[in-house]
Formats: structure tokens, sequence, C-alpha cells
């Protein structure tokens, strides 16, 4: 039963998938790759950065979680053990972990359905700590201490991700754009260079989206306290195969819904040229990793294509920018934590009687 609920999980992931393909959207939008070739690419090379390099955000979600109730601390766990109790936590870590999925999910399918695009880093954040405000004793200095301080970290990388993007973005296209797009379009090879220059760009930005986005998807059911008491019936236990399955989850939402989002992304946010749109790539992929090093935790491929975009649009003219379009987008960011937090509050509220 334990593992029937990672669908939830990953539905979260087949709806981050549908979304953080945006990424590359103005290789499609641009013209350059077609559509169905992007998504291929895409796909695979999530999966394999995700089995390589995912597991080492799964640490900073369940940090996350497990302050805010969602997952269960070694002392819980120990007490469990001592009781007897262990299959009772075990399924009630596995059902809040499949609730968390589930709102985020549904909040990141929804706004999607409008073709807008929404980082599943926010809307699963702002789902565990709906579920935190209900469980967590915030009166506590020291429990509010140590959410405040989690959540602050996780909520910085909404404002200072897509804000570097663009600053990179800017900076590139600002000092290298316009001279290799003069230089390169005198060659006979253009077209087949410029090419080549997007899909290594695909290529490298869905590894970096399987090895930062992978932990969204299965992290809360990587649950450290039962693995470090040696209790590993029933719950995901390796932290590769956890990030694996999330980047199969993410690949299928890839394949399967993702041409709505990438074409808003891709062409409608500004007027870019195709170079604009390789740099925007490159722009984003510097950003996340960048990001993850700094903070050491998975910050949203979306938001830094979204400000990356926008920085390649300001280059050429703020009147180049549909900001009509970036107000929706803005907005959408607001409600998907909001929406997510709203929806596992008031789940929390209704089966208290079950997890006390």
């Amino acid at each position: 039963m334990v593992y029937l609920l990672l669908a939830a999980g990953l539905f979260m992931g087949w709806s981050l998938g549908s979304n953080d393909a945006c990424t590359f959207g103005t290789a499609v939008t641009t013209r350059v790759v077609k559509y169905r070739t992007a998504v291929i690419i895409i796909a695979v090379c999530v999966v394999i950065g995700a089995f390589v390099g995912g597991s080492g955000n799964i640490g900073k979600l369940a940090e996350l979680a497990t302050s805010n109730k969602v997952i269960a601390s070694s002392d819980v766990v120990n007490e469990a053990i001592a009781t007897g109790d262990v299959a009772l936590l075990q399924l009630k870590s596995a059902l809040k972990a499949a609730i968390i999925f589930a709102c985020a999910g549904l909040t990141v399918f929804g706004i999607n359905f409008f073709k807008l695009p929404v980082s599943s880093n926010q809307a699963i954040t702002g789902a565990i700590i709906g579920w935190g405000l209900f469980y967590s004793n915030y009166s506590d200095p020291e429990i509010l201490s140590t959410n405040l301080s989690q959540i602050a970290v996780f909520v910085s990388t909404w404002l200072l991700n897509p804000l570097s993007a663009g600053i990179i973005s800017f900076i590139l296209i600002s000092t290298l754009g316009k001279f290799l797009e003069k230089r390169l379009s005198t060659l006979g090879s253009y077209d087949a260079i410029i090419r080549t220059g997007y899909i290594i760009a695909i290529i490298l930005g869905s590894l970096s989206i399987g090895i930062n986005s992978s932990a969204n998807v299965t992290a809360l059911y990587f649950d450290h306290a039962f693995a470090e008491t040696g209790v590993a019936a029933n719950l995901l236990t390796n932290p590769v195969l956890t990030a694996g399955l999330g980047g199969i989850a993410i690949a299928l939402g890839v394949l399967t819904y993702s041409k709505k989002v990438m074409m808003t992304v891709g062409g409608k946010i500004a007027n870019i040229s195709q170079m604009d749109g390789f740099l925007v790539i490159i722009a984003m992929a510097l950003t996340v990793v960048l990001m993850g090093k700094v903070l050491g935790i998975p910050v949203s491929n979306t938001q830094a294509t979204v400000g990356a975009v926008l920085g390649a649009g300001l280059t050429r003219g703020v009147n180049q920018v549909n900001f009509g379009v970036l107000k929706s987008i803005g907005l959408a960011w607001v409600c998907s934590p909001t929406i997510a937090g709203l929806l596992a509050y008031a789940v929390a509220f209704f089966t208290q009687g079950f997890f006390g």
C-alpha cells in the first residue's frame, strides 16, 4: 500500500515535467529544434541527471518536511520502534507525503491548464508549510526559529533565482549575443551551428533539471529517520533510486503534456532572436547550478527561465517585453504556494482524527 501511495508523488513529477519543459521553449518557438525532438532529448537527459546527481537535493526538502510534521523525526521513529507501532507510523508518513504531493501536483496542473509556467518548488514548499501550520507548534520559539529559517531559505530563491537568471542572461546577450550572431550568420553552416548549440544546451539544461528537480517529486518518501534506525521495509531508503523515480515521472510529463506552457515561455514573454534563445537556456542552466551550489536546495528551472527570457527581452528594449504575460505569470507564482498551502491545511484539518 505504501508503494501505491507513490502515485501521488509520480503525479507531482508528471505535473512538474509538463511545466519545466518550458525551459527550452525558445528552442522550439524560434523553430531551431522541432518540438518532438526537444521533448525526447529532455526526457532522456532528465532521467540520466536524476539517477546521476538527483539524490543530493533530497536532504534539504526532507529537513523542511520533518520540522513541519510531514516526515517523522528520529525521536518519533525510535518511540514507534519501542512501542511496536512502526508499521502504522510508516503508513502515516507515506500518507502525509501523498497528501503533500497531491496538493502540490493539483496546484501545478491547474495553473499549467491556463498555459502559465509555475514553480513546483513553490507548490511543494507551500503545501509543506500549510501542513505545518496545522500540526507544528509554531508558538514554541525553538520550533518557530527552526521552521522560519528553513522557510526563509526556500522563499529567498523565489526572488533571487529569476533575478539572477535575468542578470546573467542580460550580460551574456549584451556582451556575446550580437557578436556571435554577427559572426556566425556570415557562415554558410549557420543553421547547423545554431541547431547544434541548442541541442547541446538542451542536453545540459535537462541534466540540470534531473539533478535539481527530481528531489521535488519523491523526497518525502525518502525518510532519513527510518533509514538511520535501520527500518527499511515499505519505504524508499535508497536515495539514488528515489531520485531516479522522480526523474522518470518528470520525463513522462515532458513527453505528454508540455507543449502549452513551452509555447508561452518561449514565444509570449519577449521578442528574442535565435541566438538570444540559445543564451537564455545557458543562463538558466548556469543560474540553477550556481543557486544549487550556493544554497544547497532545489530551485525552480521555470523561474530561472522566465527571468532569463525577461533579461533577453530587455537587451532589445522595454517595448519588446510583454508585461501583461509577465503579470499573469507573477500572479501564478503567488497563487502556487498559497493554493497548495491552503489545500494541505484543509486536508490536515479534516484528517486530524487519523493523524492526531
